[in-house]
């Protein structure tokens, strides 16, 4: 029977390299069987294979109180790597994983670490909480922007520097580029930090990025709105009285004929009964 040495079963004859390379895994003979404790691959008849870390997870040692698997660092920062899914074995070299290991095993073990993975992703996601909605918000920001939003007016006309503090949100993401600079009040003789050179960014820019966003400048529907539009308006309007009598007419004469079971072109037309066929 194997023997269990640190982290790994281990026997005295045949050797696997296991996916954690802590240690290898090693074999009696061939329909034997070991599992890495650490990152829970299985050898089975000298091939190294997969575990599914739900099914089995309560089966070994190694995990915690809670039932999940107890992942190494390299196989955390594996998970949270931003190309693990597009290259898998650029995000093993750079989560420490050797480059023969990550050329023959990094995509067996996305595999292995796909819950933590989707775990890490799903946390990405509502961290950003990029949606279209708010994308079309900060294209409003900066399509809206005000240069007045950014002075204080007296009642004289004169204009004062507002400081960062002073703005929102939503006006500060308007901003390209800003300087600040000292001034002194020349009332309380304070020393304020203002804005001194202010950059916004491009409104048109934004503006019509906006509008497409929202489907406003989508050639194809402007034209054919347009063109119906037109089409009506060219149209006389006892014409279009004409028409829709003519076409009242047509329904009324269509739902005559079928409560008759008069057979319009195209419909089915009911069968007589056989007592109604004359020999």
């Amino acid at each position: 029977m194997a023997r269990q040495l640190k982290t790994h079963i281990r026997s005295p004859v045949a050797k696997k390299e296991s996916l954690c390379q802590r240690m290898s895994v090693d074999f009696v003979k061939k329909n034997s069987e070991a599992t890495c404790l650490t990152c829970r691959s299985m050898a089975v008849d000298g091939q190294l294979r997969t575990l599914e870390f739900e099914a089995n997870a309560a089966k070994w040692e190694g995990y915690n109180n809670t039932g999940e698997p107890r992942y190494t660092e390299m196989q955390v920062k594996f998970s949270q790597h931003p190309q693990v899914m597009t290259n898998a074995r650029v995000a093993a070299v750079e989560s420490g994983y050797s480059e023969v290991f990550s050329r023959t095993k990094s995509v067996g073990l996305r595999k292995q670490l796909a819950p933590l993975i989707m775990e890490y992703q799903e946390k990405a996601k509502s961290i950003a909480a990029i949606s279209i909605a708010r994308i079309q918000t900060e294209l409003a920001s900066m399509g809206f922007a005000n240069v007045l939003d950014y002075f204080n007016i007296a009642e004289d006309g004169s204009l004062q520097s507002k400081q960062l503090n002073e703005l929102t949100r939503a006006q500060a993401s308007a901003i390209q580029e800003v300087k600040v600079v000292e001034r002194q009040d020349p009332v309380t003789g304070e020393i304020r930090f203002v804005i001194g050179w202010l950059k916004l960014a491009d409104k048109r820019a934004n503006l019509v990025e906006l509008g497409r966003t929202l489907g406003m400048f989508n050639k194809i529907a402007l034209v054919d709105k347009r063109e119906s539009e037109l089409m009506l308006q060219e149209v006389p309007t006892d014409a279009l009285e004409k028409a829709e009598d003519i076409l009242m007419s047509a329904v009324k004469i269509a739902r005559e004929q079928k409560s008759k079971n008069q057979a319009l072109p195209g419909e089915f037309t009911k069968l007589p009964e056989p007592s109604e066929v004359k020999e």
